[in-house]
This record gives C-alpha cells, structure tokens and sequence, in this order.
C-alpha cells in the first residue's frame, strides 16, 4: 500500500499516475492533460449513486465545461469493465479510467473516510443521496473501496494544479459554476 501524499494545492506539480482505460490498455495520466486544461474527477468506485450521479452531471454540462476549455477525465475505482459500462452509460463523452487500487488515489492525496466523518457529514450524506435518487440513480455494489473519498483537479498543460478539491464526504463536488468560473479566472491570468 502507498502512503497517502499531503493535499495537492494550486502550483503543485500534478502526479503522474498510470491508470487503465476502457479496453484495459495502460496510460499515463500526463498524456492527457498536455492537450490543454484538464478537469479532472476522481470518483470513489462506480457501484456508488453519489458517483453516478456525478458522471451524469458531468455529462449534462460537457457543453458548458468544454465551452470553458476543459478536456474531461474520470477515474473511478474498479475494473476497466467498470468504467466502460458506467461511463458509456452516464457519461459517453468523458474519458474514464479505471484504477484497480487505491495507490493513485493516495498519490492525489486523497483518503479514506472515517466513521467519525461519516456520522458528522450525516445529513449531508442524506441529502445528496437523495438528489442522485431523485434524479434516478442507484446505489449498486461497489467496484473498489466503499470508504474512499472523491476529489476534483484542474491541472493545466504544464502539469501544475490549478484547482484542488478534497471532497469531506461521498456526494460533495463542486459545482459545474465553481468550475467554469475557475477556468475562466485562469484564461484571464494566461
């Protein structure tokens, strides 16, 4: 097992890491974000509604995030298999990695929740769970580890963190304004 890495903040160089793609092929994450500004999202598993849910907001918004001059990446843990069923149906127009373990994660600074964190973030746990039910996701069994937190990373061509976001329970993402507003704020420092 890796060590968890500290939080990544803005200007830190974004971690190399080699993930699967749909067809189980290796790919080094680098390779993506040198074709421009990259939002990535790392989910927990793809059995998870909270994380359905968010592809499928992704995908609802690809016009708006691509508009703002984002290449879109998920990664979520499980089985190629995973991420080519869940993402072909939720989000066909993102690129989806799968991460078999929990190492790249640990890499990205991302960690396990605790129970103490889950009985805290109780009500906000509830209430995201019931947005992505609402909107007609399910809870399906999990690919990888149920105790896993998300995260959300803008990572220019360079490689460095632009924005980091460490998700403090299953169902907290940014909102798809937070993130347009953070690119554009990029394009005028450029």
């Amino acid at each position: 097992m890796a060590e968890i890495a500290p939080h990544l903040k803005p200007g830190d160089n974004a971690p190399d890491i080699t993930l699967l793609d749909t067809h189980g092929q290796r790919v080094q994450l680098s390779d993506f974000w040198k074709n421009g500004l990259t939002l990535m999202s790392f989910l927990r598993h793809f059995g998870c509604i909270h994380c359905r849910h968010r592809l499928a907001v992704l995908e609802q918004h690809r016009d708006q995030l691509t508009a703002a001059g984002f290449q879109l990446l998920a990664v979520g843990l499980g089985e190629p298999k995973h991420a080519e069923r869940y993402c072909g149906k939720l989000a066909p127009h993102l690129t989806c990695f799968a991460d078999a373990g929990n190492d790249g994660y640990y890499t990205w600074g991302l960690r396990q929740g605790t129970m103490g964190e889950l009985a805290s973030n109780g009500f906000n746990v509830l209430k995201a769970s019931a947005k992505a039910l609402l909107d007609g996701h399910i809870q399906g069994t999990a690919t990888g580890d149920a105790h896993m937190l998300p995260g959300t990373f803008i990572i220019d061509r360079d490689g460095i963190i632009r924005y980091a976001y460490y998700s403090q329970y299953a169902g907290d993402d940014p909102a798809i304004d937070v993130l347009v507003a953070e690119a554009a704020s990029l394009r005028q420092k450029a």
